[in-house]
């Protein structure tokens, strides 16, 4: 069985995941850590997929370094799922607790084999392949990708 992290699971646990959030408010969260605290309390290459839906707009720490801290936890070939806020959707705007917005082509940076990724492969040594995405919810008011560690 694969071993999976729910990264900021809130209350949409993943059965026989570590769920993680900020606090302890279910029984079920396995681990409570804020992720603004780096290093994250994984030890590296633990995790084969990481979830992380609707969490890292809301830490300081900026996307390079909270997918950074990703691909340290997993292992090679690993698979991390983001589902991000889109910049121009007004529910971004309105959750004062979101730190980043982004654009559609944001992940791509992570990607050596796409336009942005090679133009900008020098801003993060962690590499990836997307493999799902990035693509607009039905609201257009989110993004979600899937992306494997290139280790």
């Amino acid at each position: 069985m694969d071993k999976i992290l729910n990264l900021g699971c809130g209350n949409r646990l993943i059965e026989n995941a570590v769920n993680h959030d900020l606090h302890r408010h279910r029984e079920e969260i396995d681990i409570a850590w804020d992720l603004n605290d780096m290093p994250w309390p994984w030890d590296d290459e633990s995790f084969e997929f990481i979830a992380a839906r609707a969490v890292l707009e809301h830490l300081r720490i900026n996307l390079l370094e909270s997918v950074g801290e990703c691909w340290r936890i997993l292992k090679p070939g690993g698979k991390l799922y983001m589902k991000l806020p889109l910049w121009n959707h007004p529910n971004t705007y309105m959750d004062p607790t979101h730190y980043w917005k982004f654009s559609i082509l944001a992940p791509t940076i992570f990607d050596p084999s796409t336009e942005y990724g090679s133009q900008y492969s020098f801003y993060t040594p962690q590499k990836w392949n997307i493999i799902k995405g990035p693509r607009a919810n039905k609201a257009k008011s989110s993004l979600h990708v899937t992306m494997e560690v290139i280790k």
